[in-house]
């Protein structure tokens, strides 16, 4: 005799996955010699069967189950309730589980693109797979992360859970970075160490960089605050590498005069405009012109950094 499962697969019959399903109904409701007494109702239902079907009959599972649920209340029947609601509970995971296969398939195919972030191409090949994580972290959130209560609510749109493909996960949401330290002391990732800028052009790389490492690390947004503020700095490193250039090649200043020049000034906390460059007028045009076309290409390098920036494959990005 064969059994035709759920999914149109056909199997031979086995007796012994009927006994243990018995037998665990049993043990749920606590009734001693479960084994014992799962090996005589299991006989009834092959009894059954054998009354009902032919040797060369395919018997759908379903009617398996049923033939089950017969035998157990004519003598059982609290391990038959416990039979059904087990019964039902597996019912209930596979079709949810269909469901949810079928959301897969509608996301990896893209049939039903909604582009629900303006930051996210559900067509693209990561914002696809993406949306396919996203629908199976949701529904363990829902189903092993919160009380029915919370999960019916959410739902029956009662309530309404932002970022429930993050909750299961608990990493933090949004977030200002702090470009002043980072900048300035460096930073390590994963597979190095990064040094502190030196110049407005490295900070406003780093910064792209930054923004791009810890977009990884979390869900939502990433932002800078008063990044102008945190890039007059470089903008001074900057302006003092191509000052001492012009001492060197305009003036013809030797090294020492240079080196000396250098560290009697305080760099980081001296205006471009201060008396001490403008002394040196030709220099002071000289670096001030170089220092703002390095400012100006340095942040329109940013912008076509973040704005192509694509570190979540296709996904949300901010």
């Amino acid at each position: 005799m064969q059994v035709r499962k759920r999914d149109g697969i056909i199997v031979e019959f086995n007796l012994k996955k009927i006994e243990d399903a018995i037998c665990k109904a049993m043990v749920s409701c606590n009734k001693q010699e479960p084994e014992f007494y799962s090996e005589i109702e299991t006989e009834k239902v092959l009894y059954n069967i054998a009354e009902r079907y032919e040797e060369s009959d395919i018997i759908n599972v379903e009617t398996i189950q049923d033939m089950v649920e017969e035998v157990l209340m004519k003598d059982f029947s609290e391990v038959a309730k416990a039979y059904i609601l087990y019964r039902n509970e597996r019912s209930r995971i596979r079709e949810n589980k269909s469901e949810l296969m079928q959301i897969v398939k509608e996301k990896l195919f893209a049939t039903n693109v909604q582009n629900q972030n303006a930051n996210m191409d559900e067509h693209s090949f990561g914002g696809r797979l993406g949306e396919v994580r996203s629908e199976v972290v949701k529904r363990y959130a829902l189903e092993k992360c919160m009380s029915k209560m919370a999960r019916d609510n959410h739902l029956n749109n009662m309530i309404y859970i932002h970022d429930l493909d993050s909750y299961a996960v608990g990493m933090h949401n949004c977030l200002t970075i702090p470009f002043d330290d980072l900048l300035a002391n460096g930073f390590d990732t994963r597979n190095t160490d990064v040094r502190g800028a030196n110049s407005v052009n490295t900070a406003f790389q780093l910064v792209a960089v930054i923004f791009q490492l810890q977009s990884l690390q979390q869900f939502g947004g990433v932002s800078a605050s008063h990044l102008d503020w945190t890039m007059v700095p470089y903008v001074r490193k900057s302006f003092m590498k191509h000052f001492k250039n012009g001492l060197r090649y305009i003036m013809e200043y030797d090294n020492n005069f240079i080196n000396n020049f250098e560290k009697s000034t305080d760099i980081i906390n001296t205006s471009i405009d201060d008396h001490k460059y403008k002394a040196y007028s030709k220099v002071y045009k000289y670096a001030l012109d170089l220092t703002t076309k390095e400012t100006e290409q340095a942040v329109e390098g940013m912008y076509h950094n973040l704005n192509t920036l694509q570190s979540r494959s296709g996904n949300q990005l901010k």
